[in-house]
């Protein structure tokens, strides 16, 4: 199961809000690269994936927390 729509680029689709994490990190005192978002929204999309297998496995359709 892939998460990534077609055709379309890593940064067009990004599954975090951008302004979100930057602001968080501003707020902390710290500024965020254009790549560090990619990786960071990549982490993000492999842990949902991990967590929609865990459920997939219990032959669950509703993730929940113990599927992190």
């Amino acid at each position: 199961m892939e998460l990534c729509a077609k055709g379309k680029s890593s940064v067009e689709e990004l599954t975090v809000y951008k302004t979100r994490v930057k602001t968080i990190a501003k707020e902390k005192g710290f500024r965020i690269t254009g790549e560090f978002i990619i990786a960071f929204d990549r982490v993000i999309r492999d842990l949902l994936e991990r967590a929609i297998r865990r459920a997939e496995a219990e032959g669950r359709k509703t993730l929940l927390p113990r599927h992190i």
